[in-house]
């Protein structure tokens, strides 16, 4: 039977100070955000996530630190099933966020989606905290115990996403909301499809995981392919109902160019020159063409060829 998770729920608050490109951003010379760290994260649980689950959470958090780098400041905030628990930490949470940050209490406690909705609903989540209007820079991880629960197999990998999107994120300098997203790109084709392909690719290399994995996951998301439109591009697919779309076919996208290159070109060189080059520079630089010359290729040409011959790129 299939089972495939590749949708989380990416939340990123920003709480900038102006409007867009009218904010003005402090150099702060103790600001050691985008350098590895010796910090361990800090770990907060609802009272029903057993010892068990905790343990699975730091096992792959270490697992992606220890390929990926370790960065932070990061927090994991681990919900289980019963929504007063969910209720109860939430208060833990905002309090923290209002010492830490200048959050209103009462306005975190009335968020769109707090942790009675993980509890309810299930899925995971990044919530990235860098703007001109924050106190306080880093990341907060949120992983439910539903769709999927910590005893299935794809919240390890998972568990794997959320950590890449740590490591994402962590290569973009700037405070300015507007820098933020054009060098991370909006929808979710470029940031999901490289959380997803690097977080299965690492776990199908993880001892006792079955060799053919990798290639089942991305014969799965190839499907996704009968759902574009006539004409339609992966990178014109915003967040929504139709953002799966971009999810699988976005870590094809990835995996098409790491083999036209290779896997440290676009894990390394790729986000080392994110800053300086913006995202088209990098990309063009490191990919040998600018963003739409590959995309075209990828519609036009990879994914009209037979999956036999798709699948000889995956590892």
């Amino acid at each position: 039977m299939k089972f495939l998770y590749s949708i989380t729920v990416l939340i990123i608050f920003s709480s900038c100070s102006g409007a867009g490109d009218e904010e003005v951003e402090a150099i702060d010379p103790n600001d050691n955000w985008g350098k590895t760290t010796t910090q361990p994260p800090s770990y907060f649980t609802t009272s029903d996530v057993s010892t068990a689950h905790l343990d699975l959470v730091k096992e792959y958090y270490s697992l992606g630190a220890t390929n990926w780098g370790n960065y932070g400041p990061l927090e994991w905030w681990v919900i289980g099933t019963s929504e007063s628990a969910a209720a109860e930490l939430d208060i833990t949470y905002c309090n923290r966020r209002n010492k830490l940050g200048g959050d209103d209490v009462n306005n975190c406690l009335n968020r769109d989606h707090g942790f009675k909705d993980y509890a309810k609903n299930g899925q995971a989540g990044l919530n990235t905290r860098r703007n001109t209007g924050d106190k306080w820079s880093g990341f907060i991880i949120t992983m439910a115990s539903k769709h999927p629960s910590p005893s299935e197999e794809d919240y390890k990998q998972i568990l794997l996403h959320e950590y890449f999107h740590v490591y994402k994120d962590s290569h973009v300098f700037s405070k300015i909301r507007s820098e933020r997203d054009s060098r991370n790109q909006i929808n979710p084709w470029w940031m999901e499809g490289g959380a997803e392909y690097m977080s299965q690719l690492l776990y199908s290399q993880q001892p006792g995981v079955g060799s053919e994995r990798l290639k089942e996951r991305m014969t799965w998301k190839m499907d996704s392919k009968s759902r574009l439109n006539s004409g339609e591009k992966i990178n014109t697919i915003p967040h929504g109902e139709r953002s799966s779309i971009a999810y699988d076919l976005g870590s094809w996208f990835i995996a098409y160019l790491i083999n036209r290159t290779t896997l440290e070109t676009y894990k390394t060189g790729f986000f080392k020159d994110l800053n300086d080059l913006g995202f088209e520079g990098s990309f063009t630089k490191h990919f040998g063409n600018p963003s739409t010359v590959l995309l075209a290729d990828f519609h036009d040409n990879f994914l009209n060829q037979p999956l036999s011959d798709q699948l000889k790129i995956i590892p």
